[in-house]
């Protein structure tokens, strides 16, 4: 058996209780929770409107504010990750551990991840039937273990949106992806043209997930296990969706890796946290490049 910890975020407000739940999310994320599964929700509490009946399925909105689900072999820590959230971020996150079968942890990402569409790919769980969207490139992903990005967080909209933009706007010949998670942003640079890619992550099991994924696509990356990069070379991009504190600690280690005409990609954080990164990217020589925001978190490009 297994164990779910379901996380809710009562607040007043829908777009605080929206900038909580996302902030809970990549708090996850940043200690290596990533068996997370976003819009765990018991109905649908307001009634479908014709476009949603039209389309059968809710409106993305719906779950802006929806509970989250974790999952765990051991009570104990679920139970632990609870406390930790309390103190971070206060009483408005409610949380209740419960024991489920282990058939349902494995399920659950699956009917939990809607299609995703950017400019250029239409994202899906592997062996989906959904039809590709006209002039998309269909990516299918795992999330075996909760390997965090499939699109439903507005963070992994946000940097699929500048890799799209930086890559077909200019020679991209490399890239280095710090917490790569599924893997997908290996997977859309990969497809895109870009023909050496690299990345990170902070277990064996997260790794595999990155790779499969990217076997899956027919693309090839170097993917090791670390907390911070240590390649010996230098990118013409480098990604790090990551929370704002991480990004701060393994700054240097990132900007080392940059190629002189290269690209930092940062994401994870919110506009309050903005300002501190730009100032941090600036002393170590970048500047800010490009920028695009969805629901409140930004996705920020330097360069040199």
């Amino acid at each position: 058996m297994a164990f779910e910890l379901l996380l809710s975020f009562e607040l007043t407000c829908r777009a605080e209780a929206a900038r909580l739940k996302t902030s809970v999310m990549n708090w996850l994320e940043s200690r290596g929770r990533f068996d997370v599964v976003d819009g765990i929700i018991d109905g649908v509490d307001v009634p479908l409107t014709d476009a949603e009946l039209a389309e059968a399925e809710p409106d993305a909105s719906r779950f802006e504010t929806a509970p989250v689900a974790v999952f765990d072999a051991d009570k104990k820590a679920c139970e632990d990750i609870l406390y930790e959230l309390k103190q971070e971020f206060g009483q408005a996150i409610v949380g209740r551990v419960t024991e489920i079968s282990d058939e349902s942890w494995q399920n659950c990402w699956h009917d939990s991840f809607e299609k995703f569409e950017s400019n250029r790919f239409f994202f899906v769980p592997l062996g989906s039937a959904l039809a590709t969207t006209d002039n998309l490139i269909r990516v299918e992903l795992i999330s075996r273990g909760g390997a965090f990005g499939t699109g439903q967080h507005a963070t992994t909209r946000a940097v699929i949106n500048v890799l799209e933009h930086l890559i077909q706007s200019r020679a991209t010949q490399s890239m280095l992806d710090i917490g790569t998670g599924t893997g997908v942003y290996l997977v859309a640079a990969g497809l895109l043209g870009v023909k050496e890619l690299a990345a990170t992550e902070i277990s064996d099991d997260l790794v595999h997930v990155a790779r499969e994924n990217c076997e899956i696509a027919g693309v090839k990356a170097d993917i090791r296990v670390s907390e911070k990069p240590q390649f010996e070379k230098k990118y013409d991009l480098v990604v790090a969706n990551i929370l704002a504190p991480v990004l701060h600690t393994i700054m240097p280690d990132m900007v080392e890796h940059v190629s002189a005409n290269g690209y930092l990609v940062l994401a994870g954080f919110i506009d309050k946290e903005e300002g501190k990164l730009v100032e941090s990217t600036k002393a170590h020589g970048l500047e800010l490049k490009y920028k695009i925001s969805d629901s409140g978190w930004n996705c920020l490009a330097f360069g040199f």
